[in-house]
């Protein structure tokens, strides 16, 4: 394993921002991937996975079962790690809305430039992503439209669901539509709740990260077969909104296959108690997602149910 560092910007008033990647395999002729970790401050589950690979990785070199090059970065944005933020602290702005970077920009702008050069010419890239809202969902894969995206290596990681989707505009300043662009393989994949530790699905995404490497010859390891993935398209994902603000109790868990007609979850008064909305299934399908905060308000998407394609 060999530490190497990807930026080191100076700070006027705290230690530099330092990211630091660990690199395996480096003079391996074989496959290459690159792993990208929190970019977040509120994505700890991200920088759970990652390190937990790193130190996984790092058992497998000394037993000689690495065999292709793999690059794995657990944290960009350490300093909103470290002050609890969600965002860059200084000024509010998203790194990942930030690429593929200029080097004579503002500080995000530079760490984007600084990330994005280190990881040119590599066959794969996966990045770890957390929901952009309150949600909580199963592990999946996020896979943009682009014109240079590659559905078989998102099957390669055996998940569940591959959530496969036009890119909006403003996905054309984000790492996955820059990295395709670039000429490399590149996915998401997005899980857990943002803030804490899921240890079920931390464990379910690192082995679909291990699946992945073993599949695709970076990795000499046996391995079990994950999920043969859904193709979700935004066709196949029911919303649903409350219609009220209050107290929010769901009756089922992400994951969950239910059919027309159950009860998934219930709104009530946060004063009073009354009960103000249950929220009922409108189609069979599995509960892919949900929010995840006991206080709901009006509008807010509770579900997102997805369901099997027509075949008309």
């Amino acid at each position: 394993m060999k530490r190497i560092e990807i930026l080191n910007f100076k700070s006027p008033n705290r230690a530099p921002l330092k990211v630091d990647g660990f690199l395996f395999g480096e003079d391996s002729e074989g496959p290459s991937v690159a792993i990208v970790g929190a970019m977040s401050g509120d994505h700890i589950n991200q920088l759970y996975v990652a390190s937990r690979l790193v130190d996984f990785l790092r058992q497998k070199e000394e037993e000689g079962k690495i065999i292709g090059k793999i690059l794995v970065i657990p944290a960009v944005n350490t300093y909103a790690l470290n002050m609890g933020e969600t965002f860059w602290p200084l000024d509010k702005t998203d790194i990942n809305m930030m690429f593929p970077g200029y080097a004579q920009g503002e500080t995000t702008q530079r760490i984007a430039a600084k990330l994005f050069a280190s990881l040119q010419g590599y066959d794969y890239g996966i990045i770890l992503e957390g929901r952009r809202d309150q949600g909580m969902c199963i592990p999946y894969v996020k896979l943009i439209q682009s014109g240079y995206e590659d559905m078989d290596t998102a099957k390669d990681l055996g998940m569940r669901f591959i959530h496969h989707r036009r890119h909006s505009p403003i996905e054309t300043v984000m790492l996955q539509y820059n990295w395709q662009l670039w000429e490399t393989k590149a996915l998401s994949v997005v899980f857990g709740k943002n803030g804490t530790i899921d240890q079920s699905s931390s464990s379910e995404v690192h082995g679909a990260l291990v699946r992945f490497m073993a599949k695709r010859g970076m990795l000499n390891l046996p391995l079990f077969e994950g999920f043969q993935s859904n193709i979700i398209e935004p066709d196949n994902i029911t919303v649903l909104k409350a219609s009220r603000a209050g107290i929010f109790d769901s009756a089922v868990l992400c994951g969950t296959t239910i059919e027309k007609g159950d009860t998934l979850g219930r709104i009530t008064d946060a004063l009073s108690g009354e009960k103000l909305e249950k929220i009922i299934a409108p189609i069979d399908g599995v509960v892919t997602c949900q929010y995840a905060h006991p206080l709901i308000f009006q509008n807010s998407i509770a579900f997102r149910i997805a369901s099997v394609a027509s075949k008309e």
